[in-house]
């Protein structure tokens, strides 16, 4: 019986389940990664980040939700962080809920049939107060550059917010706009809900 227990256990031991590394080579040499977000920055202080680039992983992109004007998609997505002391990739998983009553396209057909001639400020205001997308996010994994698992004291981050507009989450909307693309192959902003 004992040695049947450890037969099976030396068995099960062969199919362990492998955890999915990435490495910068394969995010750039992969035609399921796409660069969908990139940005250089000149900061000199503690820590520079001097290039974060955002990788979406095409492939994952699924559907969860199909009621227009109202859309679901989950995705997963790399960061790259190219710092002066190395490269380091964080993992993260995002699902994105879209309401395309707020797309640019939309705002802009609407703000003219309550208009004949709207202003443009008006138009800028109200994609500025709700773009349309609220996020769920969830940082997963970190890696070094060479795709080895990063283990860190520091907690995963999840956060649960709508999207904005800003610089401040330029990176963000370029994801979930790359998203929208994947599944439905036009931007999010293009929609015109009428």
């Amino acid at each position: 019986m004992f040695r049947k227990f450890l037969l099976a256990c030396m068995v099960l031991s062969a199919f362990t389940v492998q955890t999915q590394a990435i490495s910068i080579n394969e995010l750039n040499g992969s035609p399921q990664f796409k660069n969908v977000y990139q940005k250089t920055d000149s900061y000199q202080g503690t820590y520079p980040k001097d290039r974060l680039i955002n990788y979406l992983n095409t492939y994952s992109v699924e559907a969860l939700e199909y009621a227009a004007p109202h859309y679901k998609l989950k995705g997963t997505f790399y960061t790259v962080y190219t710092y002066t002391r190395g490269t380091f990739i964080t993992e993260y998983e995002v699902t994105a809920t879209y309401n395309t009553n707020y797309s640019l396209g939309s705002l802009i057909h609407a703000s003219q049939i309550a208009q004949p001639s709207p202003s443009m400020y008006a138009v800028i205001k109200a994609a500025q107060d709700d773009s349309g997308i609220q996020i769920d996010l969830r940082e997963v994994k970190r890696f070094n550059g060479d795709g080895t698992e990063v283990s860190s004291t520091v907690p995963l981050v999840h956060q649960l917010r709508p999207l904005d507009r800003s610089r401040s989450d330029q990176d963000l909307f370029a994801i979930a706009d790359a998203m929208f693309v994947v599944a439905y192959q036009q931007h999010f902003d293009d929609i015109v809900v009428k």
